[in-house]
């Protein structure tokens, strides 16, 4: 079957001259891309913990944000960032409810309590799977401010990186009508702002656009 489909394809391009050579070519061509370079490259081979601030309207609407968004982000970061050790969701949620005041603690503190290298803030300025204005309207939003401090540096001198804009995801473009596509919504526009991070930390490669 993939040798014919393959002659049907190539017999295209000869019936179709210059214009389906091109085609043709472009089937079988990988997309350009460029490469893009980390902003920091310092958590290789370091223990993270990805610490998720979300105010209390949020995390009424949303119980576990914390946990949902931090493990995507805690499992972008281990699948692409060699030997880093980041800690389970979990124990960061669980040491958040018992020290009620660790949003105003010096980070310092925060990352030698959890016992890890770096603390990496993600303080939600925006979380919802509403389109902005219609209670039966779905369309994920995230936005969020990131910063990342370092434990071997004093309170004051010890963020290391930050965000320079609102870090921001939208899915999909066009809201949705079904109730059932809500936790699909969220769960891709979680996945979504997770990569959009993460790639803050390694180099990647990203499609080039071709001008129209």
């Amino acid at each position: 079957m993939k040798r014919h489909w393959i002659g049907f394809l190539l017999g295209v391009v000869v019936l179709s001259g210059c214009s389906g050579a091109r085609y043709g070519l472009w089937l079988f061509t990988d997309p350009e891309t460029k490469k893009v370079k980390a902003e920091f490259k310092g958590l290789k081979g370091h223990r993270v913990a990805v610490v998720i601030y979300a105010d209390e309207r949020v995390q009424l609407d949303y119980p576990n944000v914390r946990m949902t968004l931090g493990a995507q982000i805690v499992h972008q970061l281990r699948e692409n960032v060699k030997k880093i050790r980041v800690l389970n969701p979990l124990a960061v949620a669980r040491y958040q409810d018992e020290n009620l005041y660790w949003d105003t603690q010096d980070k310092k503190k925060t990352a030698n309590d959890l016992d890890v290298d770096y603390v990496l803030i993600v303080s939600l300025l925006e979380f919802s799977t509403r389109a902005a204005g219609q209670m039966n309207a779905y369309q994920g939003r995230i936005g969020a401010e990131v910063k990342l401090y370092s434990a071997s540096k004093e309170e004051g001198q010890n963020c290391d990186w930050e965000t320079e804009d609102l870090l921001e995801v939208i899915y999909p473009d066009l809201p949705q009508y079904s109730p059932r596509s809500e936790p699909i919504i969220r769960r891709d526009t979680e996945w979504r702002f997770a990569d959009m991070l993460a790639k803050k930390f390694y180099n990647h490669k990203v499609p080039v656009e071709k001008e129209q």
